[in-house]
């Protein structure tokens, strides 16, 4: 209800008119009357909150006076519609051109009129980014024809026998296994070099071109580019600029292998020979790396045998003379040899017997000898063994005890040395001939000193 004091010239008051405005567009433009809205990407905020805060200006709308729409989408709304573009393999940054769905709202404590979405159109996005996407493509192609560099690499000599492989792949994917099992089952002695790199997302443009650059410059025969299938925007990093102009810098070939059959991207344009797919590019350089092995050794190989087998033929019957003239004189040499074998042999026997006759005698020697030096040792040890026993007896502390000496022990057994070990109350045990007496220490008095 408007408020009146009964005049013309009614007073509001700022909450009342906003009331009022919010009351009107909630009834026409509110969250019961959505509707969709198409507009360009001026500024998006992931917010660390959650929220999606968007934009959104007229596809060309660039002056500055041009209308802004302050597009908001909460966190129940907007994380969901995340995961819907990464499904489709799609995004939304500035300058995309996207339809939404929403509701007009009003923030009267900055006076600020908003449009809260509820829903993306991913079919229209789709279109408008392949369509974008395209114009992009064509102009970067005519720019690159312009200056030369479409045919730069198709210019680079491949090498006859590529064994030595630059590769620019994601490891672990469907494209990099594809290309390296046709490696690893080809037999042939491909040593390869991996560039590990994304394939796909914001900065997989420049990852890809400088795993190109730095494979250029190293040791490598060739570069070869692959990646698996996907969408034409999971592939989009293959039509970005930098990678063409690293392809067409690049001074070796650069082969790729990109997508499914059908897919072409701006760096199989550039590059020095496109294959379909990475299992193609791979099947590429095994065929050249055979086809060299064929014409340069397996014919030249077969030749030379066939060469070498006529001559044996020619020489086969000076063998068998060779053959037969070898058996006489071994014949004649074994012959003499056992001769030889018989006599060292006998030789041998004699001087053998004699040898352990002699030993025998030795032995006999020192056998009648060691029975008395045994006996002498066993003797002066039993000496030496009474007299240290007769010595242990008298220090036998029983020995002692007999004679009237005693010992004292503590509480713990430990003897007592010194009344320095000894305190007023300790219990203490002293050892007689014929028994323990145990007593209690009522006083302790150190000896005078001498001279005292």
């Amino acid at each position: 209800m408007l408020p009146s004091d009964g005049g013309d010239d009614s007073t509001w008051s700022i909450a009342q008119l906003y009331g009022a405005v919010v009351e009107y567009l909630d009834a026409r433009w509110g969250k019961a009357h959505q509707v969709w809205v198409a507009g360009e990407v001026q500024k998006l905020s992931d917010h660390r909150s959650g929220h999606g805060y968007l934009d959104l200006v007229d596809p060309m709308g660039r002056a500055r006076d041009a209308p802004t729409l302050k597009a908001k989408c909460w966190r129940s709304t907007w994380g969901p519609m995340k995961a819907s573009l990464r499904r489709a393999g799609l995004s939304i940054a500035d300058g995309s051109v996207v339809r939404v769905r929403g509701y007009v709202d009003v923030y009267a404590p900055r006076g600020e009129l908003g449009f809260i979405v509820t829903e993306l159109d991913l079919e229209a996005l789709r279109v408008a980014t392949l369509g974008e996407h395209a114009r992009r493509r064509d102009a970067l192609i005519a720019k690159l024809r312009g200056e030369g560099l479409l045919e730069a690499n198709q210019l680079v000599a491949m090498p006859a026998v590529p064994l030595r492989v630059g590769l620019v792949a994601s490891k672990g994917t469907e494209g990099y296994h594809d290309f390296m099992g046709v490696l690893d089952a080809s037999g042939l002695a491909f040593k390869v070099t991996h560039a590990r790199t994304t394939v796909q997302g914001a900065t997989a443009a420049y990852d890809v071109a400088t795993a190109i650059a730095s494979l250029g410059r190293s040791a490598c025969d060739v570069v070869c580019v692959v990646r698996g299938g996907g969408s034409q925007a999971d592939l989009a990093a293959f039509d970005h600029e930098a990678v063409a102009r690293a392809i067409a810098g690049c001074p070796v070939p650069v082969r790729t292998g990109i997508g499914h059959t059908g897919d072409v991207s701006v760096a199989d344009l550039v590059a020095n020979e496109a294959a379909r797919t990475p299992t193609a590019c791979a099947e590429g350089l095994v065929f050249a790396v055979r086809e060299w092995y064929v014409g340069n050794v397996a014919l030249p190989a077969r030749r030379a045998r066939e060469a070498v087998i006529a001559v044996l033929d020619e020489q086969v019957d000076a063998q068998d003379q060779a053959r037969r003239h070898l058996a006489v004189v071994g014949r004649h040499r074994l012959a003499r040899a056992d001769d030889t074998l018989a006599t060292v042999a006998a030789a041998t026997a004699r001087h053998a017997t004699r040898a352990l006759d002699a030993a025998g005698a030795g032995v006999a020697r020192r056998a009648r000898r060691v029975g008395p030096l045994c006996d002498a040792r066993l003797t002066a040890g039993g000496g030496t063994l009474a007299a240290r026993r007769s010595l242990l007896v008298a220090y036998d502390p029983a020995r002692l005890l007999a004679r009237g000496w005693s010992i004292t022990t503590d509480g713990d057994g430990q003897l007592v040395r010194s009344v320095a070990d000894l305190e007023v109350g300790a219990p203490i045990a002293t050892r007689l001939a014929d028994g323990v007496a145990r007593s209690t220490v009522t006083a302790v008095e150190p000896a005078p000193e001498e001279g005292s």
